[in-house]
Formats: structure tokens, C-alpha cells, sequence
């Protein structure tokens, strides 16, 4: 096969940024400068952990506006979903604009628990590992690593600049048109990574 499929996986060293937030102006202030990895951190954390399970508010920002009694503006904030963005500019912009469209004016220096914008220093790894059909693919991923899954089903949408994972985009060039839309349509936020490479691997499985 003239295009094999290359399983890689990533790593994570977490880094304090130096920007916190003790108020809503803080707050979009550092959103409007943060580094694009920042947003990145904050948005795939509960995620990237693997052995966090889930949670209602699906990101580190509303959280912090949930803890700070802001309900509001937590619901607007966990609804955006960031696998409908393949740049994280335009991520950041979203953001901005639902905080900004669901505060007062009286709320910008309203003191708050602070924020510590956290980023993250990334590694992707070529595991040297290919898989040239179906069947090699399917005990690719059996073999794969959660980071692996997250590189793959999460930041290559990213790298890449394409809404479809790579798992797909693959399927896609052998002709599994139906296995890669199963796959493109798993939620993240739903499951673990576990639970991610269960049903994927399921999926293959499928006649």
C-alpha cells in the first residue's frame, strides 16, 4: 500500500505560564495574549488525563467560572465545543466573544478565586509502527498507547489543520468510508480514552 498508516504518540510537560486572573478583566486580557498551547492545555486537559473521568463542565474555564458562582457563564463556556475548531486562533476568538457576550460591566473586577494559565511542552513520537491494511491497523491500535489515541483522534486534527482525526482520514484513502465517519462522529467528552480505543477498535471489528 502506497500510503501506510504511521502510529505516533505524544508527551506532555506542563509549564505555569506566569499569567493568572483574580477578575474577569484579567482574565480576558491574558485570553486575548496567552500562547495558542495555553488554550490548547485548558480546553483537552480533563481529557489528555486519562484517568479523569469526564466531567459536567468540559473544560478548565468554566470550571474556574462555575467555582466563582458565575453558572451563566460556565453553561455558555462548556458548550463550545473545541473539536469544531481546527485552529486554535479561532478557539481563543470564541471564547472571547462568549465571555464577552455574558458579563456586566459591573462584573469585570469583581474579585475572584485567580486562574493560573497553565501550557504545555509537546513531544510527538514516531513509534515506528505501521499498518498497511485493516487488519494491521486494528492490531495497531489494540497495541496503542491512550496518549497514542489522543495524538491521533485529537491534535493531528490540529497539526493538520482538518476537522477529521487521523484514524478516519485514513480509512478514508483505503475506501472504510463507513468505519471513518463511525469513528469521526465518537465525542471525546463523552468517554475516556479507554473507553475511545474500545469503540474504535469495535468499529473495526464491524462488518
Amino acid at each position: 500500500m502506497s500510503n501506510p498508516f504511521c502510529f505516533k504518540s505524544e508527551l506532555w510537560v506542563t509549564k505555569y505560564t506566569g499569567r493568572s486572573a483574580k477578575n474577569l478583566s484579567d482574565f480576558l486580557e491574558a485570553l486575548r495574549t496567552i500562547d495558542q498551547l495555553s488554550i490548547f492545555y485548558h480546553f483537552y486537559i480533563n481529557i489528555f488525563n486519562y484517568h479523569n473521568l469526564p466531567t459536567y463542565y468540559t473544560n478548565s474555564f468554566a470550571f474556574w467560572f462555575f467555582k466563582n458562582g458565575l453558572v451563566i457563564l460556565a453553561e455558555k463556556v462548556s458548550v463550545i465545543d473545541p473539536l469544531d475548531y481546527y485552529d486554535l486562533e479561532d478557539l481563543r476568538k470564541i471564547l472571547i466573544k462568549v465571555v464577552e457576550q455574558n458579563l456586566s460591566l459591573s462584573m469585570l473586577q469583581k474579585e475572584l478565586t485567580p486562574f493560573y494559565f497553565i501550557t504545555v511542552e509537546r513531544e510527538i513520537i514516531d513509534l515506528g509502527c505501521e499498518a498497511n491494511n485493516l487488519e494491521e491497523f486494528k492490531e495497531g491500535i489494540k497495541k496503542s498507547s491512550i496518549h497514542s489515541i489522543f495524538y491521533h483522534f485529537i491534535t493531528a486534527r490540529l497539526n493538520k489543520k482538518t476537522i477529521i482525526n487521523d484514524y478516519s482520514s485514513w480509512l478514508h484513502s483505503i475506501g472504510e468510508v463507513k468505519k471513518a465517519e463511525k469513528i469521526n462522529r465518537i465525542h471525546p467528552f463523552m468517554m475516556t480514552l479507554y473507553d475511545i480505543k474500545r469503540e474504535i477498535i469495535k468499529i473495526l471489528g464491524e462488518e
